[in-house]
């Protein structure tokens, strides 16, 4: 079983630094991001894939509407590995998240949003249902973080600090059914590190 993570097309808010983790806004994809969208899809163009995942924000959908092009293929929602929620950090300058967790331990969370440990929790969950998924091949339109934690922990790295920083639009991350495992795995051990049940 093959898993193909693909971060959404930039977004009229990534071009401008501004943050969205809250499904319930529709963020879309700009003239740019729909044109790294139809690049991708001309090197999958000849890959076969029985399931298409996407979450419940609008810029993986229509991320997913243009990579797949038109191919019937069944299509899941995994919420659990939309993005993180901001609080009151939605729609404000990425630099100003990124000053306010500077140094907070990962657990804290910023007013009516969520931790990154709380993301963290979710995205074994979403790890999981990935891995339930019928199929030998499954692409999924995802975010920088779970794509990125997801990665860090099937290195067997910390999923939260390690190596792998940053995951660039229409960017792919591969990894098989027992890679996926080993990251649920380490995931499932940085909760408990945290304090949370796993």
């Amino acid at each position: 079983m093959q898993f193909t993570l693909i971060r959404h097309g930039q977004t009229s808010y990534n071009a401008v630094h501004r943050l969205n983790g809250d499904p319930e806004i529709p963020v879309h994809l700009d003239e740019v991001g729909r044109a790294q969208c139809t690049r991708r899809a001309a090197t999958l163009r000849n890959r076969h894939f029985d399931i298409a995942v996407h979450t419940s924000f609008v810029r993986t959908q229509e991320s997913l509407d243009i990579l797949l092009d038109g191919r019937n293929i069944p299509r899941v929602s995994i919420p659990e590995l939309g993005d993180v929620r901001l609080g009151v950090f939605e729609g404000k300058p990425v630099g100003d998240y990124r000053a306010w967790r500077n140094g907070r331990p990962p657990t804290d969370r910023p007013e009516r949003g969520e931790s990154r440990i709380d993301a963290l929790a979710r995205y074994v969950i979403g790890a999981e249902r990935l891995l339930a998924l019928e199929g030998a091949s499954v692409v999924a339109v995802l975010h920088d973080v779970p794509i990125r934690f997801i990665a860090n922990a099937a290195n067997g790295d910390d999923p939260i600090d390690g190596p792998i920083t940053h995951i660039g639009n229409m960017h792919i991350a591969e990894c098989d059914r027992d890679g996926l495992i080993v990251a649920i795995g380490v995931m499932r051990d940085r909760l408990v590190l945290a304090g949370v049940p796993a």
